[in-house]
Order: C-alpha cells, then sequence, then structure tokens
C-alpha cells in the first residue's frame, strides 16, 4: 500500500484550475487498488471540498492536510485528526506588527478569510476559493480563534523585501514558507506538508518509504524530501526537481497519471 500525497495548484490542477479526466480516473484507480491519497495544501479545509468530491474521497477513505500541515481530516467520517494552531497572543502580536507593513494579510478559518482590506489579493483568493471575504480593519477585535496561519500578498518583485522583515521577527518562533511568487506563510513551529504526511502515514500505518509526495513550489520541498519518493512535476521550481527522485511530466500533460500509470497502477 502506498501513500499518495498530492499538492494542489501546479500539480493537482492544470493551469485552467482543474482536475483532468485521466488524472482523476488515475487518482481513483489507485484507490480501488488499495492505496490511499491525501490532499496536502496550503489552502483552508473549505478550499479543497469540491476537489476532495470529485476524486471521491468520500467513497474511498482520502485524507486532507491543509494549511500546510495545520490541519488533517478523513474526509469520510470528517473527523479531524490533527489540528497545529499558533499560539492567539503570537496571532495577535502578528497581527500588530504587521499593521504598517505594505503587504496584503490573510487569515483563513473555517469558511472565511479575514483581511484588513479588499486588496486585489485577497479578493481573488476568496474568489477562487468560494469563501467569504471578511473585511475588518482591527483584525485584532475579531480574533477569537487561534488560526492555522496568516498568509500574506504582495507583488513579486516586491514581497521577499518584506517577508523578510516579518522572517526576522519571528523567524525563530514559527515556521515560514513561500509557497509562490506573491505568496509568504507564516505557521506554528516545526510545521510543514512533509510532517503532515508523516502523521498521516502513521496513522494509516503507512511506513514512509512508501510515501510518494508529488509538489512543485518551495512549500513543498519538505514533503518532496521526508517522502520515499519525491515527485517534481515537469512545471515545478528548480529547486524542487534538483531535491526530487523523479520528473514527471507538467501538471498540464497529466504528470500525476503519468507516473501512476508507469510505476503505481495495476
Amino acid at each position: 500500500m502506498k501513500l499518495i500525497g498530492l499538492d494542489v495548484d501546479g500539480t493537482l490542477i492544470n493551469t485552467k484550475k482543474e482536475i483532468t479526466h485521466r488524472t482523476k480516473d488515475s487518482l481513483i484507480q489507485a484507490m480501488k487498488e488499495g492505496h490511499k491519497v491525501a490532499i496536502v495544501s496550503g489552502r483552508p479545509t473549505a478550499g479543497v471540498i469540491d476537489l476532495a468530491n470529485d476524486l471521491e474521497f468520500e467513497k474511498y477513505g482520502g485524507l486532507l492536510s491543509n494549511f500546510n500541515g495545520g490541519m488533517i481530516t478523513d474526509y469520510k467520517s470528517k473527523k479531524t485528526l490533527v489540528s497545529h494552531s499558533l499560539d492567539r497572543d503570537l496571532a495577535l502580536e502578528i497581527i500588530d506588527f504587521t499593521k504598517d507593513l505594505d503587504i496584503e494579510i490573510m487569515i483563513p478559518h473555517m469558511d472565511n478569510i479575514y483581511t484588513r482590506k479588499a486588496g486585489e489579493y485577497a479578493v481573488e483568493e476568496a474568489r477562487y476559493l468560494g469563501l467569504n471575504l471578511v473585511v475588518e480593519e482591527d483584525l485584532a477585535k475579531i480574533l477569537d480563534f487561534a488560526p492555522n496561519k496568516f498568509l500574506f500578498a504582495k507583488d513579486p518583485d516586491k514581497i521577499d523585501q518584506v517577508a523578510q522583515k516579518i522572517y526576522h521577527k519571528f523567524g525563530d518562533i514559527t515556521e515560514q514558507v513561500k509557497s509562490s511568487r506573491f505568496y509568504y506563510e507564516v505557521m506554528p513551529k516545526g510545521l510543514s506538508k512533509g510532517k503532515s504526511l508523516i502523521e498521516i502515514a502513521e496513522h494509516l500505518s503507512i511506513a514512509p518509504e512508501n510515501i510518494i509526495a508529488f509538489g512543485d513550489e518551495m512549500n513543498d520541498a519538505s514533503m518532496i524530501e521526508m517522502a520515499g519518493t519525491g515527485v517534481a512535476m515537469g512545471n515545478a521550481i528548480e529547486p524542487i526537481k534538483k531535491i526530487a527522485d523523479y520528473i514527471t511530466l507538467s501538471n498540464d500533460e497529466d504528470g500525476i497519471a503519468y507516473y501512476l500509470e508507469k510505476f503505481i497502477l495495476d
């Protein structure tokens, strides 16, 4: 039995934001043959429900790892297996520190994305994931929960400079990763997609060497490295390709299906 871990954007879905028929069929076939499939995403749980339904997770027992490993859900039972969140006091400190930085802030929680203002990235993220955008200038006022992560966004040519300030302030006590050219994420210390895959594997009694992980961006690095077989998509950034055990075709060429058909499926 294999555990197949799938990043979403740039991996499971193509540039049209769809799971192709071939990729869907190969993953369902893998589950029919007894393998386990997990969606492993930086997205909040509510942002991958449609994908889980498309892959018939309720029927075949798929799992969800969201917030870059912050929450693990058994989709069939809807039971939360693991939830890692930031200390609320630390979250309030992050909110206060970033209020004067030129960067968009988003706090995903359940069906909502909380933000200070309706910036272009926040509006698009909420629309893309089908979540409610809640605008509140004083985010501390509505933070009555411990968030799984913060998502920051800015133009690709400017984000690194601002993200560096966040890292210098909180890098020792949080986990931080650049998940795309314009997204920077802050999570609880020690959290990663790779560790969440190990947690899922332990829950399923699957040995680490039987984990296969597919990814394309830097927040996928941990699972590419920790998996028995790390597979980089053909469209992956170069650092991911360098650490991968195998480079498959791109997300527009059914790279996941190509690998599964070649090495896993009967």
